[in-house]
């Protein structure tokens, strides 16, 4: 990744804290996943799903973390990310094989009748992100959102420079603008075609990601264009 690259990350991020901090939020690193978890129970987020669970996973701490956000020492919310690499098999060849075992047959993916799917673009270097989660007494902000995942895109391009970064959400939460929101270029819609749907999952979910490059090119615009980075705060009306 060229230095001017690294530097434009380092901005963004460095833009995402400053507006954080002055709204008094603060972002706490942890790899301590078990208590992470157990600190968003805390504040209302009553399950984690298997995919980054420290129950079903033997995480590492050089391969997943937590940001913990947190405003006057006290925790409002949360977001976990795991680094993965898929370069002999696609992701939803890789969703099928690992949902099996992490839903213990409780969850199960449809054999998808195609090869390929155009999700499966998907690949090499990948981050997951999921448990993203803001206690109830602090919503309502598009812009907290939109600065809270933003500074996780640049935290993760600089600390594991993958290919791709993806996330699922609710098929909803798509239409109502949050993917865009939360700076992801890409919409797969319907990436899951569930046989047995498991607790916590939602028909219809939304894949949505970024690849690296769009994510070099964003922080760039966003750095000679820091106001294009928060837009209204809150959606009134589509037209």
């Amino acid at each position: 990744m060229p230095n001017t690259a690294i530097l434009d990350l380092m901005k963004l991020f460095n833009t995402c804290a400053q507006r954080l901090e002055e709204k008094g939020i603060t972002i706490e690193e942890s790899s301590d996943f078990q208590a992470c978890e157990d600190r968003m129970n805390a504040i209302g987020k009553h399950a984690v799903t298997p995919m980054i669970s420290s129950q079903h996973n033997d995480l590492s701490a050089d391969h997943a973390v937590w940001l913990i956000l947190r405003k006057d020492g006290v925790d409002i919310g949360g977001v976990a990310a795991r680094h993965d690499t898929l370069i002999s098999e696609t992701l939803t060849s890789y969703w099928a094989r690992s949902y099996g075992r992490l839903y213990k047959g409780k969850g199960k993916l449809h054999a998808e009748p195609f090869a390929t799917r155009a999700c499966d673009e998907i690949s090499g270097q990948v981050i997951y992100m999921g448990e993203f989660f803001i206690a109830k007494g602090v919503r309502g902000s598009r812009h907290l959102l939109s600065l809270y995942t933003h500074l996780l895109f640049a935290y993760c391009q600089l600390r594991w420079k993958p290919d791709w970064l993806y996330a699922f959400i609710r098929a909803d939460d798509a239409r109502l603008g949050y993917a865009t929101e939360y700076g992801f270029t890409r919409q797969y819609p319907g990436a899951h075609s569930w046989e047995a749907l498991p607790k916590g999952r939602a028909l219809g979910e939304y894949l949505v990601a970024i690849q690296s490059g769009e994510l070099l090119d964003m922080a760039r615009f966003i750095h000679h264009h820091p106001s294009c980075l928060l837009g209204v705060d809150s959606l009134r009306s589509v037209e």
